[in-house]
């Protein structure tokens, strides 16, 4: 289990863009939940890997707005899907410098049975340092495609073997690719989960059949600290351009059908991580 000593990080801080102090106390803070997937010494092919210089910057950021709104209490959420190992071996130094806290969400059948992702001693030593292992689904298929079998099984079974191998509860899931209908709702309350997290920046907070519902913005290469200042920070009007902008983004994804989309995100996002069902014409 190696990863870089917190004293081989940077002790210097990074050179961010300015950011007018008036404006971050002045304007009302949109407090946000932010879903990484993988960490890289430098820009990649795959959209959704940011650099691990990007990620310092965010949590600088967070520390920041936290102590100029006099509030130990960061208006940003650290969370991570997936489970791929630079979760550990990049992410984790970084959050112990800052001392932050993030929520991890693993896939169940892919920890400790694939190089690119963590181990089990992984996950127990995250748990050991006060942060927290959820589920992201046992073999990351589309919950709202499953049968009602398949549901259960995606549902139960990682939650069962995360409690199982890390002695922890499991009371999250990440919905995979962000899809979940008000059935898939019911399946995690009866599977014991209370909250949801999906991949939609505007959904909020909300309580849905017995459920907590949360947004996420999703972290991608451009997320620098100067745009996600600038997230943070946006007033009503260009909000109300970007919701709708993502309500018609919305629509087009249902338009293509799960299949044709995922295939589509794939090719483009230059995803190449192991071999999933929609992508050999299977569920």
């Amino acid at each position: 289990m190696s990863k870089a000593p917190i004293s081989s990080l940077p002790s210097q801080p990074l050179a961010i863009a300015r950011r007018p102090a008036s404006l971050a106390i002045g304007r009302a803070l949109r407090p946000t939940v932010i879903a990484y997937h993988e960490l890289s010494s430098k820009a990649t092919d795959y959209t959704y890997a940011l650099t691990s210089r990007h990620f310092e910057e965010h949590l600088q950021l967070a520390t920041e707005l936290s102590g100029k709104l006099g509030n130990e209490q960061s208006p940003i959420v650290v969370s991570f899907d997936d489970g791929h190992i630079s979760n550990y071996t990049s992410a984790l130094p970084l959050l112990q410098k800052y001392s932050c806290k993030a929520i991890f969400f693993v896939i169940g059948s892919r920890m400790g049975e694939h190089k690119d992702f963590m181990t089990w001693a992984h996950l127990r030593e995250l748990i050991a340092l006060g942060h927290r292992v959820e589920a992201h689904g046992w073999s990351h298929t589309f919950l709202t495609r499953c049968s009602d079998a398949d549901l259960r099984n995606e549902l139960v079974r990682p939650r069962q073997v995360l409690q199982d191998r890390l002695g922890a509860p499991v009371r999250a899931l990440s919905a995979p690719h962000g899809r979940w209908d008000r059935r898939v709702l019911k399946a995690c309350a009866a599977a014991g989960y209370c909250q949801l997290f999906d991949s939609s920046p505007w959904s909020g907070w909300r309580k849905l059949e017995q459920m907590e519902v949360r947004g996420r913005l999703i972290a991608i290469q451009s997320l620098d600290s100067a745009r996600l200042f600038h997230w943070l920070t946006m007033g009503p009007a260009e909000a109300g351009v970007r919701r709708t902008y993502h309500a018609a983004k919305r629509g087009a994804r249902s338009l293509l059908g799960d299949k044709l989309y995922y295939q589509m995100w794939a090719r483009f996002s230059g995803w190449r991580g192991p071999d999933d069902a929609m992508l050999n014409g299977g569920q």
